[in-house]
Order: structure tokens, then sequence, then C-alpha cells
């Protein structure tokens, strides 16, 4: 899937929301999306009205957020390949760290070409459920085994 590039920020907010849509079933309310990103509320509030005019999110004040079409494929697909990363660095490189998965897997998930991920996935093997299997609580996909374990869904 060939998506445009937008920032990470961007990008980051796409993927709280979309996780935040999937976990409450609702439309993600801006104080949640604070917490999870850390940023103040206000700051959440004039970047959602900017994703709103770049027609990925529609935003009603006092009643949450949720991601359009555009802006829900661009969620899957980010968090697709977030958690080819996280398959990667575990099932080939060894790490297992859920820390350090999770951080580097964050940070190369915006850098990640499309090509090359759709590469990645004839390499590692990823739940049918993907992304969708994702655990906002423990950030990680929760069918992941780390440290001897599956990581709790």
């Amino acid at each position: 899937m060939e998506v445009r590039k937008f920032t990470e920020n961007v990008e980051m907010y796409l993927k709280t929301i979309y996780l935040l849509e999937v976990e409450t079933k609702a439309p993600a309310r801006t104080g949640a999306i604070s917490k999870q990103l850390r940023i103040s509320p206000a700051s959440v509030t004039e970047m959602l009205d900017r994703m709103q005019l770049e027609g990925l999110v529609r935003h009603r004040k006092y009643r949450g957020v949720a991601t359009t079409t555009k802006g829900r494929n661009i969620a899957r697909w980010i968090l697709k390949k977030h958690c080819l990363i996280e398959r990667f660095l575990i099932e080939a490189l060894g790490v297992k760290d859920p820390e350090v998965i999770h951080e580097q897997a964050d940070a190369m998930e915006h850098i990640l070409h499309d090509d090359i991920a759709m590469k990645l996935s004839r390499i590692v093997k990823v739940p049918k459920e993907c992304p969708d299997c994702y655990d906002l609580g423990e950030e990680l996909c929760g069918k992941l085994a780390v440290r001897g374990k599956r990581v709790a869904r």
C-alpha cells in the first residue's frame, strides 16, 4: 500500500486515534489522546483541526475524534509496519527487551519505505489479525512472544 508520507507527528496521532477507537469502540477523546501521546490537550486540539483539513479525521468538539477511511487506512498501514518491525527484531535479530522493541519499532515505522515493508512481510510471519492484534496498553502486538511468554492482550 503506497500512502502519501505525512510527518511522524501526524502518523503518531493517526495511530493513537485509531487504537483508541478500536479499544473503546467509540470516537477517541482528546484527553485520552493527550495522555497517550504525553502532549497538552490544547496541542492535541490544534493538531486535530489540521488533520481534519487534510481529510484524515472528523473532530467534533466535546464528542471526540474519529479517523476517516483515509486516516484509518494510513493508521492501519503504520501499525502493520510497526508489527513487521517488532517481529523482525524478535524473530530475526533475537531482541528480547519489550521496551527496546517498542522504541525501535516506533521510530522505524515512520521511515520504513513501503516497498521494504512489503519485502519484510515475506521474511517475518504476521498474524492475519494484524494490525488489530496491537495492544495499546502493552504498546506491542498482543500476539508476540517476548521473554519466553506471550504479551497479555
